[in-house]
């Protein structure tokens, strides 16, 4: 059994991408920011969050909380449910539902002995030959017994995966998957679905795979390493700081990261001014940003780029610099809204080589990679012309 991610997931994605997506109710991104954070805390330790926060927010957090770092637990707003589950459904769900209540009140099953039962992940992430990630259920997931006379009452056509509070007016199911058999039980039976049985994949496209990675790092309860989701981190945690202040960001994490934090740095009194010391010798290295840039390629880099490896297949020519691109959306997908122009190419051979490929990044400190694009043609400019690229040219999305 294979899924499909929901519309909901991937308009979270973007919202990371593009800092606002109007149709991303603001609680619900809220939500996701904080299982980010607990995502990153729990397989990365309290630092693999600090290192992802803007120096002014260090700063601040080090002036206001050094003191008394106990006082950091006023900032907790109540945890978040971290665990991930799975539910039975009567119906295949439209790709446009987005909401958790919507999905109980219209499609979930309802019986008798019946309830969801949680996702364990504990095999780690898997990446296909062909660039999709996914991940398989570990544990026996047991449905039942149904104890009502009609046993499960209706027959069994896909499964939801869902948050711990999926049921609440910010919650959102994240994957349906199509039933390999229609299934029904009786009085008494159970349904089951064995370990690996159960696969959740997020499909390759144009988002690097390390995105995709994050993407799933950030919603199932799956161990491995945090790097992935450091670039997402990095630009949420700026656009928070940035609107609302060393307050908001601390109360949009998750209460078990700013419970750790508090328990760390009294154990710990370097801990955050340790991190400002060693960003002083470079701190153009730690400017974290939310501005995004289109970049000029002349070949294509690695099949999963770093920016680094990106920024080595750039163009190199008089005229040229990277220009900052403006990405809007609704739903599932963005795009740019206008026209970007490089140059004019001022080198008597203009752009000297022609330009294969184009990249959405962030600043190199922020270092995250949105998307690597081929173009159908290659391209040169000749002395004195420029590059454009039309508005609404580049289409984002994953899944």
């Amino acid at each position: 059994m294979a899924s499909r991610i929901t519309v909901g997931l991937r308009e979270l994605w973007l919202e990371s991408l593009i800092d606002q997506v109007s149709s991303a109710p603001a609680a619900r991104v809220e939500r996701w920011y904080a299982l980010l954070t607990h995502r990153l805390w729990r397989y990365g330790g309290v630092s693999a969050w600090l290192e992802c926060l803007d120096t002014a927010f260090l700063t601040a957090l080090q002036q206001g909380f050094a003191a008394s770092p106990s006082a950091l637990l006023a900032k907790r707003q109540g945890a978040e449910p971290v665990s991930v589950w799975v539910g039975l459904l009567k119906s295949d769900p439209p790709d446009t539902l987005v909401s958790g209540a919507d999905l109980v009140a219209n499609h979930h099953l309802v019986a008798a002995g019946y309830a969801p039962q949680r996702l364990l992940c504990d095999g780690g992430l898997s990446i296909e030959p062909d660039g999709t990630v996914s991940v398989v259920n570990s544990n026996l997931l047991v449905f039942g017994p149904f104890t009502g006379a009609m046993g499960s009452a209706a027959s069994v056509t896909h499964l939801a995966i869902m948050p711990g509070d999926w049921q609440a007016a910010t919650g959102m199911p994240l994957a349906y998957i199509a039933a390999d058999t229609v299934a029904a039980a009786a009085k008494g039976d159970c349904l089951m679905i064995p370990p690996g049985a159960l696969r959740i994949e997020v499909p390759a496209g144009l988002a690097p795979e390390a995105e995709r990675v994050a993407m799933l790092q950030a919603t199932v309860e799956v161990p491995g390493l945090p790097e992935p989701m450091t670039g997402a981190m990095r630009q949420m945690s700026k656009a928070i700081f940035t609107s609302a202040g060393l307050d908001g960001l601390l109360y949009q994490a998750h209460d078990d990261v700013i419970t750790a934090l508090a328990a760390e740095w009294a154990s710990r009194p370097d801990l955050v001014s340790s991190i400002l010391s060693r960003r002083s010798a470079a701190p153009r290295n730690y400017q974290f940003a939310t501005t995004k840039y289109l970049r000029l390629l002349t070949s294509a880099p690695a099949p999963n780029p770093s920016l680094a490896q990106v920024t080595e297949r750039e163009l190199v020519a008089t005229g040229y610099m990277p220009q900052i691109i403006t990405l809007t959306g609704a739903g599932a997908s963005a795009t740019n809204p206008s026209r970007l122009t490089f140059g004019a190419f001022t080198d008597l051979d203009g752009s000297g080589q022609a330009v294969t490929h184009i990249a959405v990044t962030s600043n190199a400190a922020t270092g995250r990679v949105m998307a690597v694009l081929p173009l159908t043609d290659a391209v040169k400019a000749k002395r004195y012309e420029t590059l454009s690229v039309p508005e609404n040219l580049i289409q984002l999305g994953v899944g």
